[in-house]
């Protein structure tokens, strides 16, 4: 069958769907009761009406039992007080009480009736059900509890915080990931709407992660889960982790919260930087009816505001020498005010980072068809300031050359949810996102200029040049209908998903201009070192990047039991994204390559199957065995799809620098209207080698396939000891190869791959032609995990779990960065350039042991709650890299990313060479290089070999976070001082990083900071070719720096941070 003929079939599908009810979007926002009804003999009861009502809202819903007894109530919204009452003539009702509901789980709650001799008397039942045993469960995940979101530690008040919790889940390298997947094939979702960032520039994962925003204030959290193998095909659009949150919503009670958290230097271990630190969030919540029973509101505005001293010296700082003079910055401002340009300070800055979120939402019940509607939004905005100077630099910035991060967004959400009298149920959601950010300078319309001062150092003022055009624009459209269909002991779910995408991205660095002197004297004639400006090609175009995309997705399941105690989910999915806009055509590439720069992959479907199963092997719900396998397709991060709109050698912003004599001078016209062209005439244009990023015509969207195996007990007083086995294999991860480099042309002494015959002498094949990178498609990526542990849900006044992860992630590619370049730099450190020849390395994402544990226990009498987080786990894995004048390019690729050859001998010639570097001879260099390595058993055991990517690694981190709450009520305070609102205040203090505090040697955090360290310098090479055995005679030579160490405990995670906070709720 076609591909246009399939897309014909599917759209019909869709319609006939879309004609059983409204189009919409979501994931799964809520839960069921489901169960089996019986007679006292065991035998099934047909016809039996069941009722599920939330008794705090006033909600019900039913359903019969079909001919195995058997009943399903979906629908459910997440939260506890459930009461399900059974009923059949002849038969004395039953009612089960605190019934919890969980999100995305099938509460099971199974009913025994009695013959009623004469009278119907009620029995009523207090039911506790664990939410980990649960015919519905099969896959890895988590679910956390809006007790824990209340009770634990959270320095940021970010709901994603607590994402550390779930076993099988790394944050130690460039960011969260899932089962050792990148961290941006993940997907956040809030009541079913996107709340990721889809353009992929933050490592959050949220939008307005670069301005250090939250998607929403932790207090509107209800319930979320983290989910690594869900295999109902509902949940779409990631192949790394889905973070997958429902919201708090209103009741027939009235119900608020105030509160006021606050962080400064004083409850601080004193550190650089933060002598005049201060953070507050301080927000309130309310809910309640509008009418009783029907209608219901949420409303929860939040706000920070922090204050942070820039790091760096400033004019005054005691102890800096490496500034210039105050007459020179003097000098320097009247200069610039002589220009019209605008003056600012060497001072110090604070740098600010507010943050506001509201969110609100309604509930509107008892609408016909036994339906429910629910509205909200939700509104973030964030900014954050960023400067910062060098203590060890020749550059010195002014205030006004400090930039911002600023991000706004609106969501809104309006779900149906509909259960029919013959059983059906239909869910209907729309979601509509607006995201804008923006970078932006201190001082707009201004150019970035700069002058040497007397003392050599050069002074930065005006608009940062990288902040001159920075915006980026997203609106996201999603629809989804899912509608259920009982058919006997079956149910089956259709449902269809459709999503729009429209994204504008400008990256117009310098188009206000930059002008450099070469002292202030040049400054203040006009006489121009350096000029570089901006300018949009082809004339008449901004530089942005637009286009728009779309992802349709349609999927039929089957739930059912194949024997009263074995529950199968068993479906398929298809997802086709399609491009409503191209890259142009680059004919030179054409003619060269024989690739379109316009391929996008466009209507490239995939299939994801998927089979999950729950067994209850005792049948007394305290024994299942569960797992499955399946494929999960996600979205890349668009940014990677971007490039090739951005670069394709026909658009964008070209940057014109012009040098010496060649720089136009500055005056006043040039100032307010930037020269695009350099004094001799020269204009800015697209070069004809510039770098190309294309996209192969038959890339797919990332896909992995993931199995999973579990074994859940509950031992003793509902405590659950589990044991669960989960394997991802990459089905279509994404491959950068630069198809400009011809073939190797062999190895040198040591087995590194050539492409030159010496550095920045590469092998290509078309002159000047450096950067053409292809993406495509590859499958050698795996992970696995095997986890263990136990669990206690809120019970008695404690909650508690640990859990321990072994984990094994290997990979091609980390993919750890948003431009192509970038990625392939970094992903290609041993010079492969061909899928065939590519090797699996340890991925920056592994986390070979992980270690997590919480727990909260409440001392009833006092009012006291005491709660603790720990994490210990193994650091990023990392690997060296030469650095140097000569760019680190040992292989001749043209890339600076070669690894470092680890000597059996240092005095060998034949393996390495040191030069003098400043004050350092050959000979201390060679002995301190030695000793570094005998010290470094990842570099020891691997003498006489170039070593392998990623095979050094951080040490074992440990984390340790404390939270202290108190009742006033408890205290007696209120009725000693006769103020009884006392008795809904509660204080707290949280520690973040307890060892630290407790001794200041303990709780260090050290670390690299990349997976790619930057080791022995390399200055230059002997004469002749690196190539084959005569590359004995063209030995490198280096420079090492013999203070260098490997680690770094100078970062605010080996420091404790404590926070106080005031509560009051009613």
């Amino acid at each position: 069958m076609n591909l246009s003929r399939l897309r014909a079939y599917l759209g019909a599908a869709a319609a006939l769907l879309f004609l059983t009810a409204s189009a919409s979007f979501a994931q799964v926002t809520t839960g069921a009761v489901a169960g089996r009804v019986t007679d006292a003999s065991g035998a099934p009861l047909e016809g039996a009406q069941v009722q599920v009502r939330q008794v705090s809202t006033g909600v019900s819903r039913g359903a019969m039992t079909n001919a195995d007894g058997r009943y399903r109530v979906p629908g459910l919204e997440v939260g506890s007080g459930y009461a399900v009452t059974v009923r059949r003539i002849g038969y004395t009702p039953v009612t089960r009480e605190n019934v919890n509901v969980s999100i995305g789980q099938v509460a099971r709650v199974d009913v025994q009736l009695s013959q009623a001799a004469t009278t119907l008397a009620a029995v009523t039942v207090s039911t506790e059900i664990d939410p980990v045993i649960a015919p519905s469960k099969s896959g890895t995940g988590t679910t956390v509890s809006d007790s824990a979101l209340v009770r634990l530690p959270s320095l940021g008040r970010n709901f994603t915080d607590f994402v550390a919790l779930t076993p099988q889940v790394s944050n130690s390298g460039p960011g969260l990931s899932g089962g050792g997947s990148n961290n941006r094939y993940n997907s956040i979702q809030i009541d079913g709407s996107t709340e990721s960032d889809m353009f992929g520039l933050g490592s959050t994962g949220q939008p307005g992660g670069q301005a250090r925003g939250k998607s929403i204030g932790l207090e509107s959290v209800k319930q979320y889960q983290v989910l690594l193998s869900p295999y109902d095909v509902r949940y779409g659009n990631f192949a790394g982790a889905l973070i997958n949150a429902v919201t708090k919503s209103g009741t027939n009670d009235w119900k608020g919260s105030m509160y006021w958290f606050f962080r400064d230097q004083e409850i601080t271990r004193a550190q650089p930087y933060l002598s005049d630190f201060r953070q507050t969030q301080t927000g309130f919540s309310l809910g309640g009816p509008i009418i009783k029973d029907k209608i219901h509101f949420f409303v929860n505005p939040e706000f920070q505001s922090q204050k942070a001293p820039a790091s760096g010296p400033y004019i005054g700082y005691a102890g800096a020498t490496n500034m210039p003079t105050v007459a020179d910055l003097d000098r320097f401002n009247a200069i610039a005010s002589q220009w019209g340009l605008p003056t600012s300070s060497g001072g110090p800055r604070m740098n600010e980072n507010p943050l506001t979120n509201i969110f609100a939402r309604f509930d509107i019940q008892g609408l016909p068809f036994n339906s429910s509607l629910v509205v909200r939004h939700n509104y973030g905005k964030a900014q954050d300031d960023v400067f910062s100077r060098s203590f060890t630099g020749t550059t010195f910035q002014l205030l006004n050359n400090a930039y911002a991060f600023k991000s706004d967004k609106g969501a809104s959400v309006i779900q149906l949810r509909s259960a029919f009298a013959n059983g059906w149920y239909n869910e209907v959601f729309a979601g509509l996102t607006r995201i804008r950010d923006r970078r932006k300078p201190e001082v707009g319309g201004v150019p970035q200029f700069q002058a040497k001062s007397t003392t050599g150092f050069d002074i930065v003022s005006g608009a940062e040049r990288f902040s001159h055009g920075n915006e980026l624009d997203q609106d996201i459209l999603e629809l989804t209908d899912n509608l259920q269909i009982p058919v006997g002991t079956h149910r089956f779910t259709v449902g269809a998903t459709y999503s729009t995408y429209k994204v504008r991205n400008l990256f117009a660095q310098s188009i206000f201009g930059v002008w450099n002197f070469n002292s202030l004297d040049d400054f203040q004639t006009g006489k121009t070192n350096q000029y570089i400006i901006g300018v949009p090609l082809p004339a008449g175009t901004d530089g942005a990047v637009r286009f728009n995309a779309s992802l349709f997705g349609l999927y039929l399941q089957d739930e059912f039991n194949l024997t009263p105690r074995l529950a199968i989910t068993a479906g398929v999915r298809a997802d086709i994204p399609q491009f409503g806009d191209k890259p142009p055509t680059n004919p030179t590439i054409v003619t060269q390559f024989g690739r379109n720069t316009a391929d996008i992959p466009t209507g490239n479907m995939t299939i994801s199957p998927r089979l999950g199963f729950n067994w209850d092997a005792t049948g007394d719900q305290k024994n299942q065995v569960r797992g499955g396998v399946g494929v999960f397709a996600g979205r890349p991060a668009y940014v990677w799809l971007s490039n090739s709109f951005q670069n394709s050698g026909l658009s964008g912003v070209a940057l014109l620098t012009c040098n010496n004599t060649a720089a136009p001078a500055m005056t006043a016209a040039n100032i307010a209207n930037p020269p695009q062209t350099c004094a001799t005439g020269t204009g800015a244009s697209l070069s004809a080698t510039a770098e190309v990023d294309m996209l192969s015509k038959d890339l797919k969207f990332p896909q992995n396939l993931r199995a999973n195996i579990g074994y859940d007990r509950v031992i003793v007083d509902g405590i659950v000891a589990t044991f669960e086995a989960m394997y991802t294999k990459g089905l279509n991860t994404l491959f950068y190869q630069n198809i400009a480099l011809a073939d190797p042309l062999g190895t040198d002494p040591h087995g590194r791959m050539m492409y030159g015959t010496a550095p920045l002498a590469t092998n290509l094949k078309y002159a000047g032609r450096t950067t053409v990178l292809d993406v495509s498609n590859q499958n050698k990526d795996y992970s696995y995990q095997l986890t263990a542990g136990l669990q206690r849900r809120w019970r008695n006044n404690w909650e508690g779990s640990i859990f321990y992860t072994y984990s094994k992630a290997e990979d091609v590619q980390s993919l750890s960065s948003s431009t192509a370049f970038s990625q392939y730099r970094y992903g290609n450190p041993m010079g492969y350039n061909r899928q065939e020849t590519v090797k699996l390395r340890p991925s920056l994402f592994e986390q070979p042991h992980r270690i997590v544990a919480s727990g909260s226990y409440t001392v009833q009498k006092s009012g006291t709650d005491l709660s603790l987080i720990y994490v210990g786990e193994s650091g990023q894995p990392f690997h060296y890299i030469y650095g140097g004048s000569s760019s680190g390019d040992l292989n001749g690729d043209g890339i600076g990313n070669d690894l470092m050859y680890i000597p059996k001998d240092v005095n060998d010639q034949n393996e390495i060479i040191f030069v003098q570097s400043g004050a350092n001879t050959p000979a201390a260099q060679a002995a301190a290089f030695d000793k570094f390595i005998k010290n470094n058993s990842c570099l020891n055991d691997q003498r006489g070999k170039i070593m392998a990517p990623h095979s050094c690694r951080e040490p074992f981190h440990t984390y340790v976070n404390f939270t202290l709450r108190q009742s006033l009520g408890k205290m007696g305070l209120s009725n000693a001082l006769h103020a009884p609102a006392l008795n809904g205040v509660t204080v707290q203090l949280d520690i973040f990083n307890l060892a630290n505090f407790l001794n200041k040697d303990w709780g260090k955090w050290r670390s690299t900071g990349y997976g790619a360290v930057t080791g022995l310098g390399y200055s230059t090479k002997e004469t002749g070719s690196m190539v084959g055995a005569a590359g004995v005679a063209a030995r490198p030579k280096f420079t090492w720096n013999p203070s260098y160490t490997m680690f770094t405990e100078n970062n605010i995670n080996s420091n404790y941070r404590m926070q106080l906070s005031v509560r009051y709720a009613f």
